[in-house]
C-alpha cells in the first residue's frame, strides 16, 4: 500500500498534537486538583512528579516526532525505529495513565472529574502510540 509523503507527514503531526493535548491537559486539569487531593489514601506527594514526568516525556516525543516529519523524506532503519520507540513510549504512557484513572476513580466523587481527564488522556496517549508504529510502517523505504 503506497501512501503520500504528505499524509504521513499529517500522520506524525496529529500524532504530535495529541501528544501535546495530553501534556496540556495533565498540566492544567489533573495535578491541581490532585495537589489538594484530601481523601483517605492520598498521596500527592508522589503523584503529581509522576504527572510531570509523563508531561515532560509526552512534550519530548510529540518533539521528535514533528522533526521527524519536516525532516524525514522516507523509511531509513534509524527513523523507523526512532519512531517505533516513539510509539511504544506513548503507550507506556497511556498504560500509566490508565493505572492513574483506576486509582483516582476509586477516591470518589471529588476526583471524578480527574478520573475522567485520565480516562480520556490514556486513551488518546494509545491512539497516539498505535498511530506512530503504523505510520512508521506505511513510510516507503528509502532509495
Amino acid at each position: 500500500m503506497t501512501v503520500s509523503l504528505l499524509f504521513r507527514r499529517r500522520m506524525l503531526l496529529v500524532c504530535a498534537a495529541l501528544l501535546i493535548a495530553v501534556a496540556i491537559v495533565v498540566a492544567l486539569g489533573v495535578i491541581p486538583p490532585v495537589q489538594v487531593a484530601t481523601f483517605p489514601g492520598a498521596t500527592p506527594e508522589r503523584a503529581v512528579p509522576a504527572f510531570w514526568v509523563a508531561i515532560g516525556l509526552n512534550f519530548i516525543a510529540a518533539a521528535i516526532l514533528v522533526c521527524i516529519a519536516i525532516w524525514s523524506k522516507g523509511r531509513s532503519w534509524i527513523s523507523t525505529s526512532v519512531l517505533v520507540v516513539i510509539g511504544l513510549v506513548a503507550l507506556f504512557l497511556g498504560i500509566a495513565l490508565t493505572d492513574a484513572f483506576f486509582a483516582f476513580r476509586a477516591a470518589g466523587p471529588s476526583m471524578q472529574t480527574v478520573s475522567m481527564l485520565l480516562f480520556f488522556c490514556a486513551a488518546a496517549d494509545f491512539l497516539a502510540g498505535a498511530l506512530v508504529v503504523t505510520t512508521a510502517f506505511l513510510r516507503p523505504k528509502k532509495t
